[in-house]
This record gives C-alpha cells, structure tokens and sequence, in this order.
C-alpha cells in the first residue's frame, strides 16, 4: 500500500520475482513529494538516490527537487509499467486466518501478504508543548508551510531541527522580523555529499564497524557548533539522523536566525525557554516531524515509545508474519533513498517466503503478495 519510492521499489522487486501484487496509492506515483515547502530537495546526491533498475535522469541537478523526485517516480511507475492503481483509500485492513480482508474506498480486496510502503513523511506529528492553548498568535505544523514570503515582518519560532526545520529557519531568516529554532535535544550536521562512490563507501564502513567505532569516528570528523548555541545530539553521532549543510550555524553567526533551547512555558505571545529567556513570537511552526500511515492497520502492530512500529528486522510485524513494512527506518549514516532499493529487495524476499508458508487453516496458498481485488 502506498506508490512513493518505497512501494514502487518493492513492485519492481516483486515484479522480477514473478509475484502476483497490486499496489493501491490514495493518489498518484509520489503524489507526497507535491505536498510539501517550495524548496524542498534532496539531501542525499542524485546518482545514489534512484531506484532499483533506472536511475534518475543525468539532466537532474545533483540535489534534484521535489518536483523532479515525484516526476522520477511517475516515470518510473511507468517505464516498468507497475500495478499500481491511484485514487484508492485504504479505510481498513483486517487480518484473517488466511491472510488479509481490505476495505478501500475502490470496493472489498484480500491478499495474502499485506507490505505499508505508506511513508513516515505523510501524517504530521504534533509534539506536546507547555500551555500550548495559552499561545495567542498562529500555531502550525510545518507541512503547511510553503515559502517564507507568507511569514514577511513576522516573529516566527520554528520547534524542532531536522532537515526540514533547519531549511525553515534559514529562508525565514531574511523575511521575518525575528526567527527562532528551538533545539531540544540537540542536532548533527554534516557538508553536503560530493560523491556517490564516497556515500556508498560510507554507508559500507558504517555497517561493518562496531557501533563504539562508529560512533567515535563520527565524533571525531563531524564539525562541532556547541560555540554556537547548537549542542550536539544527546543520544550519539552514529543513532541521530544528521541535518545536510551548514547553512543554519551561518545564520545564527550572520545574526538571522535566533537558537533557543526547550520550551518551558507559554502564555499569550510570550514563550519561555529553559535557560530562562523569554522572547514574542506571532507564529510557531511545529517541525516536529511525521508518523507512519498505519491507523487502518494498527492493531496488527505493536509500537515505541516515539510512535513507530517495533519490527523484526526492520521489516515485519512482531504480532502477525504475513504483515511487512518498507521503508519506515533507515540507517543514520545512509540515506532514505540510498537505502530504500536494498530494503525493498529484503522484504520481497520475505514476502515470497511468507507466501511458500503455511496457512493459518488448510486452505491451498494463493500466489498473491499483495492486496488483490476480489
């Protein structure tokens, strides 16, 4: 379920192995990548970011945008001519003692294996914040934000510094009377890449190296903000996911961008801080990241304390073995789509064994993978 890259990376996996599937996508092939801020590009390199079979087009920019990575996985959709049918919304998903019943908003599907390649970037994650209802001015989740013209004259704090809420605060910079970024917890930054053959390098060095060497290689070759304001990662270089480019460390230094640490306390346009500051603020924009696309299904999953499913290996489901997802992690050191081809190939391997298994009841196994219509 779902035909971003994840999903339309397993179709292809799948579609080599001679497995019957159908993909169902509530749009279109990388509908999500038009959903989101203006600006928004890759931070991993073009040449290692395609999928299994075709590569992005050598005319992309080495950083490609979001609207050439949803043009890439519409093409690539059709080039393998993939089953994937658009405009269909999955309200259920049912285990049963042979496989999988399926609600959707296209009519009744079973399948005998059920993948989510739903994505962890499509429902928006809402952080608590102290007396947040007390906030007098705007408050809203960064998936609405698209260009930084919106927030001209503004007072603008941006909670949370991943990619996203980093580049936010940087093209705030120029446009609002006064920009925050609230680091709680810290945050790892990294030089954009400058060659494919290097991030594969790494990305090998880092699985093979025992995590205390990982992580004290890490430590040592990453640059160091702390100076700045900008504390490192409390949980260790090797288990946070790094921000790319060093574009927020030079807008604290030209003045343009404000760090804060957590948040204490809120009342009207006031917001106080854990060292004790307090500044005013017209608008909060919560980058504080998303969760999973799992609610039709979640019963059949357990989860963290942070939101996302606890899986075997990364890929199945701890409470029922005929349920997969691909896509939800990736490696720290490799990116989402570096990683994303090889996962793929992972689950359709898995999925392929589910499927020579054993049924709950007698029935003769079915050659389907996915759900398929009725």
């Amino acid at each position: 379920m779902g035909a971003g890259a994840a999903g339309l990376a397993l179709a292809y996996h799948l579609h080599r192995r001679g497995t019957l599937y159908q993909v169902l996508e509530q749009h279109q092939p990388g509908a999500t990548w038009g959903q989101h801020y203006d600006s928004l590009h890759l931070h991993t390199l073009r040449d290692v970011s395609g999928l299994p079979g075709w590569p992005m087009p050598a005319h992309y920019p080495r950083f490609p945008s979001a609207f050439q990575v949803q043009s890439y996985l519409a093409a690539y959709a059709r080039h393998f001519d993939l089953a994937v049918q658009g405009g269909v919304q999955v309200q259920q998903a049912t285990a049963t003692a042979a496989g999988w019943h399926v609600a959707t908003s296209a009519g009744e599907y079973t399948a005998d294996v059920l993948v989510l390649a739903t994505g962890i970037w499509h429902t928006p994650y809402v952080a608590a914040l102290p007396n947040i209802a007390r906030f007098s001015g705007t408050v809203q989740h960064a998936s609405l934000y698209r260009s930084p013209t919106d927030y001209t004259g503004q007072r603008v704090l941006v909670v949370g510094v991943g990619n996203s809420g980093a580049e936010l605060a940087v093209e705030l910079g120029p446009h609002a009377a006064h920009t925050g970024i609230v680091i709680r917890d810290g945050v790892e930054l990294v030089d954009y890449p400058t060659s494919a053959m290097a991030m594969r390098g790494l990305a090998w060095l880092f699985r093979q190296l025992p995590e205390p060497a990982g992580e004290w290689l890490l430590q040592r070759t990453r640059r160091n903000f702390t100076l700045l304001g900008i504390p490192r990662h409390s949980v260790g270089a090797l288990r946070s996911y790094p921000v790319v480019g060093y574009e927020l460390p030079q807008a604290v230094v030209a003045g343009r961008v404000t760090v804060y640490p957590a948040i204490t306390d809120i009342h009207g346009d006031w917001v106080r801080f854990a060292d004790g500051q307090q500044a005013a603020f017209d608008t909060l924009i919560l980058a504080t990241g998303y969760r999973p696309t799992v609610g039709f299904v979640r019963d059949a999953l357990d989860f963290d304390a942070a939101g996302y499913p606890i899986l075997q290996h990364g890929i199945q489901s701890t409470r029922n073995p005929r349920l997969f997802c691909v896509g939800f992690h990736y490696p720290p050191t490799a990116g989402w789509l570096q990683s994303i081809g090889a996962q793929a190939a992972q689950v359709a391997q898995a999925v392929q064994s589910q499927l020579s298994a054993p049924l709950l009841t007698p029935d003769a196994v079915r050659p389907i993978s996915a759900v398929v219509p009725r």
